[in-house]
This record gives structure tokens, C-alpha cells and sequence, in this order.
């Protein structure tokens, strides 16, 4: 279940992360490459080894999670893992083909939905309004020196608060995260959790009992008891 529900938004969470890193590296090519094949070979030589390192660092560290001994973790650290090479893979051949075709529609003014049809008076590309913003407002302010003393004193204090708040961690993995709520496997397991902290539940378990008989069954109370 964990497998199934949370790689498929961790791998597009990566894909389009780096899609759009490629994207942006592409348009900071100087206006004078005009060869659509070169701009693409510049932008990947720009921004190709950064992701490069970071998917084998992040597959690297789901396969090394394989380590672990719990059967359902090793599942998600070998499909996350996995997902992670493929999903570069894609990015540096299927994804740099297609945005290589689009280019060259864009170089030709064809419309991006119906590529069979020119425009008769191309629009210029629109301003960049977040960057832009970004690069007059935002960075020099983050760069003043109170904003860097700042930064710097609430790095510190989430790192002290995080720090501490290793201490209260509860070890262990709370079994409802896998059971359907207010079904009664879920309740059993809310009160052993809450107030389980004495240790770790015994379990007994009777063989060839006939549950039929009541006699059985206040046997097997008395014994639990």
C-alpha cells in the first residue's frame, strides 16, 4: 500500500522538478545560438551533471534503505529506487526529444495544441514577472546583511528545536497507518498504542480448539486473564 500510494507523487514530484530545471536552462541560452539541437546541448551540459548527481544520490539512498529488515520498507526503497533512475532516463531521452520538436515548432510559429497550423503574426514571448520580481525585489533583500543574521539565528533555532525533539520520538511504527478507521483491528491497535507503553503485547495462541464450546472459550479468558 505504501509502495502503490506514495511513489507514484515522489517520482512526479522528481520529474517535474528537473523538467523544469531543464526548461530553464534551455531559455538561458544566449539569444545568438540559434540551432535548436546546440541550445538543447548547451542546456543540458549546464544542468545535466546537477541532475545527474542528484538522481544517483537519491536512488542511492532508497537502495541502501534496502537494507533494513522490514519486508514492506525494502519493497518501496527498491520500487523508489528504481523509479528514480527511470524516471532520469526519461527525462534525458524522451522529455530532450520532445522539447527539441517543440522548439523547432516554436521556431516555425506553429500553435502548440494544432502544430499543423502557423501563425500569421507571431507574438513575442511574454516577460518573465516572477523572476524578474524575484531578481530586483527579493535577492537583495535576502542578501542585506539583518536578513542574513536573520536566516542564519532561525537555521540555529529550528536546529536546536530539532535537535531536542529527538528525544521525544516515539519509536516504532503505529500499525493503523495501513487499517481502515473505525473498523475494529483499528481500535484495537488506537488502544494498544495509547496505552501499550508498559512494553511490548503477548500474544497466546491455542491449537485445535473447538470455539463452539462455551467451556473452551472461558478457559481460554480465564487463561488471558
Amino acid at each position: 500500500m505504501i509502495s502503490a500510494e506514495v511513489v507514484p507523487f515522489l517520482i512526479l514530484a522528481i520529474g517535474v522538478d528537473n523538467i523544469f530545471l531543464i526548461c530553464r536552462a534551455e531559455r538561458n541560452i544566449p539569444e545568438f545560438v540559434e540551432d535548436v539541437e546546440q541550445r538543447i546541448a548547451f542546456a543540458l551540459k549546464e544542468i545535466g551533471p546537477s541532475i545527474l548527481c542528484a538522481a544517483s544520490c537519491e536512488s542511492l539512498a532508497f537502495f541502501i534503505g534496502m537494507l533494513t529488515d522490514v519486508p514492506a520498507l525494502q519493497n518501496f526503497c527498491l520500487i523508489a529506487g528504481l523509479g528514480v533512475l527511470t524516471d532520469f532516463i526519461l527525462q534525458m531521452t524522451i522529455f530532450v526529444g520532445v522539447l527539441t520538436l517543440d522548439n523547432h515548432r516554436i521556431k516555425q510559429n506553429r500553435i502548440d495544441v494544432i502544430c499543423c497550423v502557423k501563425k500569421s503574426n507571431p507574438q513575442p514571448p511574454r516577460q518573465e514577472i516572477v523572476r524578474k520580481n524575484f531578481q530586483e525585489h527579493f535577492v537583495p533583500v535576502l542578501f542585506s546583511n539583518p536578513m542574513k543574521i536573520s536566516v542564519f539565528a532561525t537555521t540555529a533555532a529550528l536546529l536546536t528545536i530539532g535537535v531536542f525533539s529527538c528525544y521525544q520520538i516515539v519509536l516504532g511504527l503505529n500499525a493503523n497507518v495501513s487499517l481502515v478507521e473505525g473498523s475494529d483491528t483499528y481500535d484495537y491497535f488506537e488502544s494498544l498504542y495509547q496505552y501499550g507503553e508498559a512494553g511490548p503485547p503477548a500474544y497466546l495462541v491455542f491449537n485445535n480448539v473447538n470455539y463452539t464450546n462455551p467451556d473452551n472459550i472461558a478457559n481460554m479468558n480465564l487463561i488471558s486473564a
